[in-house]
């Protein structure tokens, strides 16, 4: 079963018993070009398995690779597989993950699990929740420019209004005036409250009660953009009454129920696209910047000193640098080594770790966003 992965990723980064195992390969989804990724997989297995023996000839690695060793035998799994996928194992743990592209092939066995490219798929540059809201119901996904997946809403979670409002629809005012002309009683009924206005009233307190459920329960704990896909009135009155400050500017003014899964993908990346792209612009110009005036680094051994330090604010790595090493957690000092050592990790994964444990941006981004040509660039924060 596939682990989703804001759900897991703590349990990969929080002092995982040694050794670690990390496995990424490119796979397919579709015949025939998924033939060979089952084959590929198990070799990197076996080379998962050869790096543990040379460095540990006195230890059983079966109970390690057992669980690798299952998933390379399942059907199941392997006749949906994405663009990519990664697997990590430790005593007690075992993970699997697919990607939305292709991350560089890797079998390597070290002290802590090699994350970044998980970090490149989670991090909120990209990612953001997109919000489906109709009159009828309301449904969120978890998206970014490869795939949107529905979220599966909590039992309590407000989906449609006859959930939130039940019998209290509003009814219509009356007024009563009398008039000689009416015959016994002159009573005539006046409504003056209109059909459109019971429903602007009912979509209102609809609306705010979703509101407050996606604020407090993925918009507050994610720090996830959010996207609203909805009609253009909608859209308008939600955002008229929308306390959540992830809210994007821009949304998909149409009616989410007449589009597929794949036409909302696209129109959604159409809208994030081009913020995005200005971030990462910006990300990179104030790094460059500090970089020149000496309040921040491109050399990791120093990043990797002010990381422990907690003295870096924002980092970015490369995504497809990968510097073979370890790094003292209390001194910041790095340990150059070969990769296929089994005790080794890349130093890149080790600092960005460090500054997110201490509450610094960590940014992963392509070798043609970087800064700098070092793997990394960094912002001190005094």
């Amino acid at each position: 079963m596939v682990t989703p992965m804001q759900e897991s990723f703590q349990v990969l980064v929080e002092r995982p018993p040694t050794p670690c195992l990390s496995l990424y390969q490119e796979t397919h989804r579709s015949y025939p070009d998924n033939r060979q990724d089952r084959l590929r997989y198990k070799n990197l297995v076996n080379a998962l398995e050869e790096s543990l023996r040379r460095k540990y000839p006195g230890r059983d690695a079966l109970p390690l690779l057992e669980p690798f060793r299952v998933l390379g035998d399942d059907d199941g799994f392997w006749n949906h597989t994405h663009e990519g996928l990664a697997v990590f194992g430790a005593e007690g743990i075992f993970r699997t993950y697919r990607f939305p592209y292709v991350p560089r092939e890797l079998a390597v066995s070290a002290d802590s699990f090699h994350t970044k490219p998980l970090l490149r798929v989670m991090q909120s540059t990209e990612r953001f929740h997109l919000l489906c809201l109709t009159r009828q119901n309301i449904k969120l996904y978890d998206a970014d420019r490869y795939a949107v997946e529905e979220i599966e809403l909590p039992p309590d979670m407000p989906r449609n209004m006859l959930q939130v409002l039940g019998s209290e629809t509003t009814e219509p005012e009356i007024t009563i005036a009398s008039f000689g002309s009416a015959g016994a009683g002159g009573v005539i009924r006046h409504g003056h409250s209109s059909k459109r206005d019971e429903e602007e009233v009912d979509n209102e307190k609809f609306f705010r009660a979703v509101d407050t459920a996606v604020l407090e329960r993925y918009s507050i704990p994610s720090g996830l953009p959010l996207m609203l896909a909805a009609l253009p009135e909608h859209q308008g009155l939600f955002r008229k009454i929308s306390r959540n400050a992830s809210l994007l500017e821009g949304g998909i003014s149409a009616d989410p129920q007449s589009m597929t899964t794949d036409v909302l993908r696209v129109r959604a990346w159409d809208v994030m696209a081009p913020s995005i792209a200005a971030r990462i612009r910006a990300a990179a110009e104030s790094c460059a910047a500090a970089i020149a005036l000496g309040t921040g680094t491109s050399d990791p051994e120093d990043a990797a000193v002010a990381a422990v330090g907690g003295r870096i604010e924002r980092l970015l790595i490369d995504r497809e640098t990968l510097i073979a090493g370890t790094v003292d957690p209390v001194t910041g000092a790095v340990r150059f080594v070969p990769l296929e050592d089994p005790a080794v990790d890349d130093v890149l994964d080790d600092i960005g770790e460090i500054v997110r444990q201490k509450g610094g941006e960590v940014l992963v981004l392509s070798a043609t966003e970087m800064p700098s040509e070092t793997g990394l660039a960094a912002i001190y924060r005094y």
